[in-house]
């Protein structure tokens, strides 16, 4: 399954949302630009299967900084505007090494750690993303796209308790996240499912259940094909 909403800046602070958020962090604006296939959560996710792209926060939104209202501008410096430049042309080993370069010296700037988790996750290593998100949480608590993206690789790795946790953070921070909305979702219904089949393989005479599971399949095969 894949979330498809991670933050869809990075490209998110959406596991998986498009690159066409790449532009920004705004640490509060967008995934894992397509979040990953999860068996759950790419966040399309499958517990037992795979179910719908969670989105995660990407690239596009504007740019973002702890402390500063989203509705003023902001002028981004060379170095944002050479990330999102490679990162629009998937060039993410460049990208990678110009990000580190930057937290060399710059080791707190909330959008280059955003991007280094995302591009972590666009070169398949979700567990060096999974950890630069978790410390994000941590110093940005304020921020949902870390939580959001955070949220769509544990879904993806089919634990959905700390998905959903991760996900109710995201929008305990920003309650209008449609992102998180749309993978707390998807999360539930397959959270769903999951809990209809073991009770039915606990209790296999009940009758509901079976007919549960087949009304709740078409949601689970729209979140599958998710973007």
């Amino acid at each position: 399954m894949k979330y498809t909403k991670h933050m869809t800046n990075p490209h998110a602070l959406s596991n998986r949302m498009p690159l066409a958020m790449i532009d920004s962090f705004q640490l509060r604006t967008l995934a894992l630009c397509k979040v990953h296939k999860f068996c759950f959560l790419t966040l399309g996710f499958s517990l037992l299967a795979t179910i719908s792209p969670i989105q995660a926060q990407s690239v596009d939104a504007e740019e973002w900084q702890p402390g500063q209202s989203l509705t003023i501008k902001k002028i981004a410096s060379t170095p944002h505007n050479d990330v999102r430049k490679l990162l629009r042309q998937a060039k993410y080993q460049q990208a990678l090494l110009l990000v580190n370069k930057n937290l060399a010296t710059n080791p707190r700037d909330p959008q280059m750690r955003f991007w280094q988790g995302f591009i972590f996750e666009q070169m398949g290593q979700p567990d060096m993303a999974l950890q630069v998100y978790l410390e994000l949480t941590r110093e940005f608590p304020e921020l949902a796209e870390p939580f959001n993206n955070l949220g769509a690789i544990y879904a993806a790795k089919g634990d959905y308790p700390k998905a959903k946790a991760a996900l109710d953070n995201a929008l305990r921070a920003n309650p209008n996240y449609a992102a998180a909305h749309e993978n707390m979702g998807d999360l539930l219904v397959n959270m769903a499912r999951q809990s209809y089949e073991r009770s039915l393989t606990i209790e296999p005479k009940q009758s509901g259940i079976s007919q549960k599971i087949e009304q709740i399949k078409p949601v689970l095969e729209i979140t599958q094909g998710k973007p």
